[in-house]
């Protein structure tokens, strides 16, 4: 074989290779000469750009790049040369004139003293795409973390710190946020390994998680925290970060430990609102829909008031945008109403998010459910203030009411009454059947009683089978005071001593009944403004002992005042 067949047979080859190459790239591969024109083309790239192989063989790079102009890309071409190689992104006109992103690898060669450039084009649309999605993903968690109260951490799928809000700082006392650190160090060590058991089941199944954990402070303090993790993926679904929000529930622990309400737990759910600066509702949590029973797509496009309750009037929604606008925020609580209608307490706290011209750009609103709080709240106030077996005001609420009478007696000159009535024949009924029963009839002497005097009168029991009634308003004159007194006592003499028929049942015994007869010792004191309520109480005790020793089932006045 000549060496001429030689060299054309391995020419052969090397062009069969270069064609199976160029068919089978699945980026779109293009020669072009120092002009910009098309010297060769692969089929992926035709395909890429939606022309024919003979169509793109008569166009140049200018025809599709849009990017750069045709003298840009003479000048880039030149840059290539001196360069030999080149790797960038910009964009590609397909010929139904949609722009596709693509990054573009090219390499010069000189072949028969003719200079070519070989570029290759792979289209990144999806990639960008995605990498703008993210883009605006980080920017809505920014905004929300620089403007709520709550502790928000990003991390990496291995629980390293990738970023604090700036609220981590205020209550840590951090001077700056160390990327990559281990977000777990400062966690109590007994909570630590339970922690991260949570934070890796969140990362495997994509399920948030809502704990309580302890966290140490640099100067050794404890913190009890309450965190609710979430994950952030992308487009195709896979995990790229964990976002953590917490907030401090160390109050919230001391509280119930010094109420010894050990039996109720309080899960706060935060919803968060995000609207536009004509409060236009653009987001909402999962937290928001789990308080209000609206999901995203019924509230986005609308504004707040959909949840007003009809409680608060025009004023209050003023006063708080006063206080929006003037200072940048406003908290406080609200009756709001969830979707199916019900009516509930929300601490809400709203703040306003400002561009760097200083105008509004958006409200972020922070809402939590405080209805069990409230009923919590009005528990303790009813065993704060009412006697638990006949609901009457205790010795403290009688005190205070009798001091608020006193200073409007001072004022209106009008004298007010105290009567101090015990029961006379109590105890027999006691010893023979029990405190239980003995307990009937002290509830019914107080619902006696009190069908007696007026609505703005205050009946209390004052201890055991010893009542006080607190008459107000009465009279200027102090001797036409004190006969209303006694005209009142008199009523309240009669009325207790008619029969008591006391019903009750014990365990394995049927409904028995008993009649017991019992009257009552009075004793009476006028009083205006001046001294002391200590001193009023104790004089009227001490009329009624006067009234027992006369021989019970009597009214006294102390001083004789009638």
């Amino acid at each position: 074989m000549t060496r001429h067949k030689q060299v054309q047979q391995k020419s052969e080859v090397l062009l069969q290779r270069h064609q199976a190459l160029m068919k089978s790239a699945l980026e779109g591969i293009h020669v072009m000469d120092m002009l910009g024109n098309i010297v060769e083309v692969n089929d992926t790239f035709c395909h890429m750009l939606g022309y024919t192989p003979k169509e793109m063989s008569r166009m140049n790079v200018a025809d599709w790049d849009a990017q750069w102009s045709r003298a840009e890309l003479m000048e880039r071409f030149k840059k290539l040369v001196r360069s030999n190689s080149a790797l960038f992104e910009t964009k590609h006109r397909r010929k139904d004139g949609t722009l596709l992103d693509v990054e573009v690898s090219t390499t010069g060669a000189e072949i028969d003293g003719q200079y070519y450039l070989f570029a290759s084009s792979r289209d990144i649309t999806e990639r960008k795409r995605a990498e703008e999605a993210l883009r605006e993903q980080e920017e809505f968690f920014r905004m929300i973390a620089e403007n709520v109260d709550d502790f928000i951490a990003v991390l990496d799928l291995e629980g390293r710190r990738l970023y604090n809000s700036p609220s981590y700082a205020r209550f840590f006392g951090e001077t700056e946020t160390i990327k990559g650190t281990d977000s777990f160090a400062e966690i109590h060590p007994d909570d630590r390994e339970r922690i991260k058991r949570v934070f890796n089941e969140t990362v495997r199944s994509g399920i948030g998680h809502r704990v309580e954990f302890r966290f140490v402070l640099a100067n050794g303090s404890i913190r009890h925290m309450e965190s609710v993790s979430g994950l952030i993926k992308n487009s195709q679904g896979k995990a790229l970060r964990v976002v953590v929000v917490s907030r401090d529930i160390t109050e919230h622990k001391r509280v119930e430990e010094e109420l010894r309400i050990a039996a109720i737990a309080f899960e706060t759910q935060e919803g968060i609102m995000v609207t536009d600066a004509q409060s236009v509702i653009l987001r909402v949590n999962r937290a928001f829909t789990g308080i209000t029973g609206y999901s995203a797509e019924e509230v986005v496009g609308k504004k707040p008031r959909l949840l007003q309750s009809g409680r608060h009037d025009a004023a209050y929604y003023a006063m708080m945008w006063d206080s929006l606008l003037r200072t940048g925020g406003w908290q406080g609580e609200i009756w709001n109403r969830r979707k199916n209608g019900e009516v509930y307490p929300d601490y809400h706290t709203i703040t306003a998010v400002k561009g760097d011209n200083g105008d509004i750009t958006h409200y972020v609103a922070t809402m939590l459910d405080i209805t069990e709080r409230k009923r919590v709240e009005e528990q303790i106030h009813g065993l704060a203030f009412h006697d638990a077996l006949t609901q009457l005001p205790n010795r403290r609420l009688l005190k205070d009411r009798l001091e608020q009478t006193m200073a409007a007696s001072k004022r209106s000159g009008i004298y007010g009454a105290l009567m101090f009535l015990d029961m006379d024949n109590f105890k027999p009924l006691n010893d023979a059947h029990g405190h239980d029963v003995g307990d009937l009839l002290l509830v019914e002497v107080a619902h006696r009683v009190n069908s007696i005097v007026r609505a703005m009168d205050t009946v209390a029991r004052f201890g055991g089978d010893e009542f006080i009634v607190m008459l107000s308003e009465l009279d200027a004159d102090k001797v036409e005071s004190a006969t209303q007194a006694r005209i009142v006592a008199e009523k309240i003499l009669a009325l207790l001593a008619k029969p008591y028929v006391l019903k009750f049942q014990r365990e394995g015994i049927a409904e028995n009944t008993v009649e017991h007869h019992c009257t009552s010792s009075i004793g009476v004191v006028v009083f205006d403004g001046e001294g002391s309520a200590d001193d009023f109480i104790k004089w009227a005790d001490l009329a009624m002992y006067q009234a027992k020793e006369a021989g019970r089932n009597s009214i006294r006045f102390y001083g004789s005042e009638a």
